[in-house]
């Protein structure tokens, strides 16, 4: 997995993101106050483990990273450019 977490909510959280381009070695790291202690682990365990990604996606995709279903994280370098929606 190339995005991992360090700390709990409510408060201060440390993103590790990496690149999973096959030969890819661009990694960032940054912080997030995330205020919203999100849902508990017995009310929805997927809301629980993913509340911290959720949050920091606007984050990620404004520091230029994408993430590609199948693929996981792109950098910059290696994003892919979004389709046109069909009108």
């Amino acid at each position: 997995m190339s995005l991992t977490t360090a700390g709990k909510t409510p408060g201060p959280v440390r993103f590790y993101l990496a690149c999973d381009h096959h030969g890819c070695t661009t990694h960032t790291t940054f912080d997030l106050v995330i205020t919203d202690p999100g849902p508990s682990r017995d009310d929805d365990l997927w809301g629980h483990l993913l509340h911290h990604t959720h949050t920091a996606t606007p984050h990620i995709e404004e520091l230029g990273w994408a993430y590609l279903h199948g693929n996981g994280y792109t950098c910059p370098t290696h994003r892919v450019p979004a389709l046109p929606s069909a009108s």
